[in-house]
């Protein structure tokens, strides 16, 4: 048995490859993703430009502001002993001697008191003597050892031709603690840097040495004293100016340092950057170019190639290939300071000039990391990104709360469309929905299921699926095909109504059409339309069954079991029993639309299908209930059990149909179906009822009659008993002109 799908049209080579589609919940919200996302990108874009903008500007005023408080730091360290250098050689002090006492010594010790810059001052006359007056904690130790306790100012005299020099000790407050006498050496002053450096009357500073009695760098300025070879020279650390460039850090990773505008380096937040360590262990001073950071090489070659201007803060990347090479030298000094900027992040570097000082002028350099500055702005963008983020999950809960608040009740729409595309109509719609369209299209489509529910009463159901389907209008006109047509119809339905009240009638009638259109639209059937108490239905058209013959047997038997538990049921409710006789034929029609325009019906037209009506009414003559014709028994096949019934030649054709009992299913395979099997006694009987219809048809009639004898049919066979009649009539003698063909006189 042979089921077909519910929705044919689906199927076979037309069916059309639907786009991707998505749900409306995913749709909502993969929208707002992209559109929160793409906002949320270009306000972080508008917000980094504008205030990277915003850092930058801050930057170069923060550095501006650094370089000017380091350039007037410098000049507040070095001028007030720029200003005695050029001013004190014209006193020519401690020229006549070195004694506490003395104006020109006093004086000397005032100054050592008042700026606290000048470490040693320091007088050289032209035959070697030599006068310093000095303190006592910036000595090296091996100058401060033996000094007597509270000794706070010290004054050094060599004598040329002497082997000794004379220290006297002072305390705070000037008073004479002691004197100490040491072995002068061979030392002369005229050898010194701060002597020989003052070649003329002018003010000269010198570059950053070990000061000899103090151990550690620093500078010397120096003025010869005006009409005498005399030399007067402050000697002067720049610890403290160091100490302050390290205080003034603009941020965290910055660089400030002092160099002259030849390269030489003055003084820089790491000491050990600003002059070079010698073999013996003394330091020396040393260049920008020499530098071991290549931010202070690419520095200077910037400055000295006109990149960098004093007063302008310009942007540096150090150089990739000095990178390269002093790595490795870096990364060791790296590892001392951890605020030491990476060599390959870009700076921001200002110049500014302390003044025009004694020689070469004294330049200080600011630089800082881009990304000093906008580290803040980047952690609040990394901030207001994770709340952002945060507040996108937060959106795609309330909009994803939303989206299915919407979708849900589109979803049951979309699946109520399914439904009214498989012609589900009997469940009405119920959606309910806040949102005016979403109820407005409910209401609509449960009007629309009602309306269509109503006109599937009325046409067929698989010609609404096909309509449906095809998306075509209805035209009149129709096409051949192979189909089988079965009609069925009610004995004696003319006199039950005459009998009946009309109420009555109709409950019995609608209770029997019921049950029965079911029973056949669940065999493949299309109902073609209902004449009184008769049904006609149609397989193969318009869907597409392959099986149609045997689907259409299979309905006669299902029916004719209906039936008879119809019977039942009407019994008990005191309703008569309906018998109901089937007639199925098989052949080709025109199947199609007929009518008007305006007013059309679908159905089958042709000889077969009046061919199929009549065997339905042939059945009262032979006493059956379902006949079939020889063509719809060799389409539905071998699985049912049939007998020949006779040779009929109907009115209005001119070759004889065979006739065939449809007795039944040989054998089922579900246990329900069991009373669709034929008798087993007429089964049994088929051989010999096979050779009666043979020798009744040659004209033998005894053989014929021994025949039906074996056959065993029971009493109440009909067709039995009606050849017995006919053969008991013609072995006496059959007409010259007699034919085993019957002329059936109905229409």
């Amino acid at each position: 048995m042979v089921r077909g799908t519910d929705r044919p049209w689906l199927a076979g080579p037309h069916r059309v490859t639907r786009p991707l589609r998505v749900s409306f919940a995913i749709t909502i919200l993969t929208a707002f993703t992209i559109v929160f996302v793409l906002a949320l990108g270009a306000v972080v874009l508008a917000y980094r430009q504008t205030g990277a903008r915003a850092a930058l500007a801050a930057a170069e005023r923060s550095l501006a502001q650094a370089a000017d408080t380091a350039a007037a730091s410098t000049r507040a360290l070095i001028r007030p002993v720029m200003a005695l250098s050029a001013v004190l050689p014209e006193f020519a002090p401690l020229t006549e001697g070195l004694n506490p006492a003395a104006s020109d010594t006093a004086a000397m010790l005032a100054l050592l008191i008042h700026e606290p810059a000048i470490q040693i001052i320091s007088v050289g006359l032209p035959d070697g003597t030599l006068r310093q007056v000095m303190r006592v904690g910036a000595l090296a130790k091996e100058y401060a050892d033996g000094a007597p306790a509270q000794s706070a100012f010290a004054l050094r005299e060599i004598l040329p031709g002497q082997t000794s020099e004379n220290w006297h000790f002072l305390d705070a407050g000037l008073q004479p603690l002691g004197m100490l006498g040491r072995a002068a050496g061979s030392f002369t002053p005229r050898q010194t840097q701060w002597y020989l450096q003052a070649s003329d009357a002018a003010v000269h500073v010198s570059t950053l040495y070990d000061l000899p009695l103090l151990g550690r760098p620093g500078i010397s300025v120096s003025r010869r004293v005006p009409g005498s070879g005399a030399v007067v020279a402050f000697d002067m650390t720049l610890e403290g100016l160091v100490e302050f460039l390290a205080r003034l850090r603009t941020t965290p990773s910055s660089v400030l340092f002092l160099f002259t505008q030849d390269g030489i380096m003055m003084a820089h937040q790491r000491p050990e950057l600003a002059v070079q360590r010698l073999a013996d262990g003394r330091t020396a001073w040393t260049t920008l170019m020499a530098s071991p950071d290549p931010l202070i090489q690419t520095i200077w070659r910037e400055y000295a190639q006109g990149a960098l201007r004093v007063g302008q803060t310009t942007q540096v990347l150090p150089d990739a290939s000095l990178v390269s090479r002093l790595d490795s030298r870096l990364g060791a000094q790296r590892g001392a300071d951890p605020m030491m900027p990476a060599p390959t992040e870009t700076m921001l570097v200002r110049l500014e000039s302390v003044a025009e000082l004694a020689g070469p002028s004294m330049l200080v350099a600011v630089a800082a990391p881009i990304a000093d500055f906008t580290r803040p702005l980047d952690m609040a963008l990394s901030e207001g990104t994770t709340w952002a983020f945060f507040a996108l999950l937060l959106g795609l809960a309330g909009i994803s709360t939303l989206a299915w608040r919407i979708s849900r009740p589109l979803s049951q729409l979309a699946r109520e469309a399914d439904a009214i595309a498989r012609l589900d109509l009997a469940a009405p719609i119920q959606v309910r929905s806040h949102i005016t369209e979403i109820a407005r299209l409910a209401s609509t489509m449960d009007g629309m299921k009602s309306a269509l529910r109503v006109f599937g009463a009325y046409v067929p159901r698989s010609l609404v699926a096909k309509l449906m389907a095809e998306g075509d209008a209805a035209k009149l006109g129709g096409t051949r095909r192979s189909i089988s047509v079965m009609f069925s119809d009610i004995e004696g339905f003319t006199t039950l109504a005459e009998d009946l009240p009309p109420e009555e009638l109709m409950q019995i009638a609608s209770a029997y059409f019921e049950d029965l259109t079911a029973e056949l639209l669940r065999c493949q059937a299309t109902i073609d339309k209902y004449i009184g108490d008769a049904v006609m239905a149609l397989w193969n058209a318009p869907q597409d069954d392959l099986s149609h013959a045997s689907n259409a047997c299979e309905a006669a038997l299902r029916a004719r079991l209906l039936t008879e538990r119809l019977c039942e049921r009407f019994a008990a409710r005191g309703w008569p029993r309906l018998h109901t006789r089937f007639g199925v034929h098989t052949g080709d029609a025109i199947v199609g639309n007929v009518g008007s325009s305006d007013r059309m019906s679908y159905t089958a037209i042709g000889s077969m299908v009046n061919l199929a009506s009549r065997l339905e009414g042939m059945n009262k003559a032979y006493g059956t209930q379902i006949l079939i014709s020889e063509a719809t028994r060799r389409a539905a096949g071998h699985v049912f059990v049939s007998r020949p019934v006779d040779l009929v030649l109907v009115k209005g054709s001119a070759q004889p149909v065979e006739l065939h009992e449809l007795l039944g299913y040989l054998i089922v395979d579900r246990p329900e179906d069991a009373p669709l099997v034929a008798h087993p006694r007429l089964v049994a009987g088929l051989a010999a009822w096979q050779r009666v219809i043979n020798a009744y048809r040659a004209g033998q009639f005894e053989t014929a009659s021994a025949a039906l004898a074996d056959a065993d049919l029971p009493p109440d066979d009909h067709l039995g008993c009606l050849y017995a009649e006919r053969i008991s009539a013609l072995r006496a003698g059959a007409p010259k002109d007699w034919t085993p063909v019957t002329r059936a006189m109905i229409k």
